[in-house]
């Protein structure tokens, strides 16, 4: 769900705590669990640091990964950290078991729920929304009502604006804090508007597509969509964490901050999660989401079919990164699956990445802003790279590790000093192939210009970034005068002992 955006500014202490389970696993060797303790150690300390760094007052990264074969049997290994406290008042140390407000994350849990319909053969995604809804009194008034198919809701392509970013809906949120909606309402706000495109032939993301596709969900079964939920993904994959976000008061819910006010006043929600439904719609832990992204972009709650059909897009520009209730990246470590979130005072994301079978989720407590939106942009890549890296049977030594940075901070001055031919010469022939030498130079020439004079660069990570460990990434922190750029990645290529740059890119 999102909202209008709030400049946050936080003074925290630091406050840690981890832990790991082996839930459903068999039992792991002493050396594998003393490997798992040393990560989570090592990911307290960086979350410790990121989360000073953007003023956040709360935290958890989780993660879960298959220890097994990768089959519907497939166990898995999850852990989290968490960092801060639970309110700035009580300066209470925020636990593992502390949960925050996910936000559209809870979008994978109405997307799941409607496949498993679709291969009970209850629901079917292409059938008109209009045979469910279109008894409804308002349905004749909902754009594009009588051409929108149960998919485009879930895909985005109705053509619906999003009634959360309407003023008249932001000021009654803002007002009528402990009032439950009726799901009615929130249609209310899009009625007898002009459509934004015809039905399928666009994208705009809208938690209006959520709230119907709840309606329809609910008609189908019978139930509360909650229930339905409940009874078919949470219970049956041990979510023990994960609750509905179903009105003012949560248990153990982590206080987030709006406008550098609390949301959580006296126990209770000055805006009310019940508003957010299946647009979202739910508290848990890191660890719970990053099991369910496990669990779910793995094929363990899903069969093969739809689960093509979950990754499946049928739109151009931004949508074609957008499945059904699943947004699919490329990332450093490959291609990944996944949803983020928000709800006031609350950010959420969770990756699933395909190539390692692991999947990681950040909780923080806070509403967007600039140092909070550059730990967010960077922060599932960066603590999956620790985790691949501490998991792997292959880490690299520390001679190794001094190489490489040794080799990716020359060639970096190189390209910062103009010295672009020489940098040229120390390309993989990939892109020496993409790059001649003359484009290069006014390639990285209008690339660099305007960054100001280095401030500082310090290292963060080194760690191969494939399988075959013919592939290192270099991660540097760093800040210029004139850039908001806060990082650096060199990739090298390694082949037989040559180092050669294979990629590079700023943050």
């Amino acid at each position: 769900m999102k909202y209008a955006r709030f400049l946050i500014v936080l003074l925290v202490i630091s406050v840690t705590c981890y832990g790991f389970s082996f839930q459903d696993s068999p039992p792991l060797k002493n050396q594998e669990e003393a490997k798992l303790k040393t990560l989570l150690k090592v990911l307290q300390r960086r979350l410790d640091q990121g989360r000073l760094l953007s003023n956040v007052s709360a935290a958890q990264i989780g993660f879960s990964f298959v220890s097994g074969g990768g089959t519907a049997q497939s166990k898995y290994v999850s852990g989290t950290v968490a960092s801060g406290v639970l309110d700035l008042q009580s300066n209470t140390p925020v636990k593992t078991t502390s949960r925050f407000l996910t936000g559209s994350i809870g979008k994978t849990f109405v997307s799941a729920l409607s496949l498993l319909l679709v291969q009970e053969g209850r629901l079917n995604l292409d059938d008109k929304i209009e045979k469910w809804l279109g008894s409804e009194q308002w349905f004749s008034k909902l754009p594009n009502a009588h051409t929108i198919t149960f998919r485009m809701l879930l895909n985005h392509s109705s053509g619906i604006e999003n009634h959360v970013d309407t003023d008249s809906f932001q000021r009654q949120m803002l007002k009528s804090g402990s009032h439950n909606i009726r799901y009615e309402e929130l249609i209310g706000y899009v009625l007898n508007k002009k459509p934004l495109f015809p039905a399928g032939t666009g994208y705009n993301y809208a938690d209006t597509n959520y709230i119907l596709a709840g309606m329809i969900i609910e008609k189908v079964t019978s139930k509360p969509l909650y229930d339905s939920i409940n009874e078919k993904l949470i219970k049956p994959n041990k979510l023990d964490h994960t609750i509905p976000s179903d009105g003012v008061t949560l248990p153990d819910v982590v206080t987030g901050y709006m406008d550098a006010k609390p949301v959580i006043v006296d126990g209770k929600f000055r805006i009310n999660p019940q508003w957010e439904w299946a647009g979202g719609g739910f508290a848990s832990t890191a660890e719970d989401i990053a099991r369910w992204g496990a669990l779910l972009y793995s094929g363990d709650v899903l069969n093969s079919t739809s689960m093509e059909q979950m990754f499946s897009s049928t739109t151009t520009g931004e949508g074609a990164t957008y499945g059904l209730g699943t947004m699919i990246t490329r990332s450093k470590w490959g291609r990944s699956y996944g949803h983020d979130g928000e709800f006031p005072g609350y950010l959420s994301d969770m990756r699933y990445y395909t190539k390692y079978k692991l999947a990681v989720c950040v909780l923080v407590s806070s509403d967007e802003n600039p140092s909070v939106n550059n730990f967010l942009t960077n922060a599932a890549d960066d603590f999956a790279g620790i985790i691949i890296n501490a998991t792997a049977n292959r880490e690299l030594s520390q001679v190794d590790q001094e190489k490489m940075q040794k080799f990716a901070e020359g060639w970096l001055d190189l390209i910062y000093a103009g010295r672009y031919d020489e940098s040229w010469e120390q390309l993989a022939d990939s892109l020496k192939t993409r790059y001649a030498k003359d484009r290069w130079k006014e390639v990285m020439k209008g690339t660099l210009d305007g960054s100001g004079k280095l401030q500082s660069r310090k290292m963060k990570l080194i760690t191969y970034a494939d399988v075959d460990a013919k592939t290192v990434l270099v991660d540097f922190d760093t800040t210029f005068s004139k850039t908001t750029i806060k990082s650096e990645t060199v990739t090298i290529e390694v082949n037989k002992g040559d180092l050669k740059v294979k990629a590079f890119s700023r943050h």
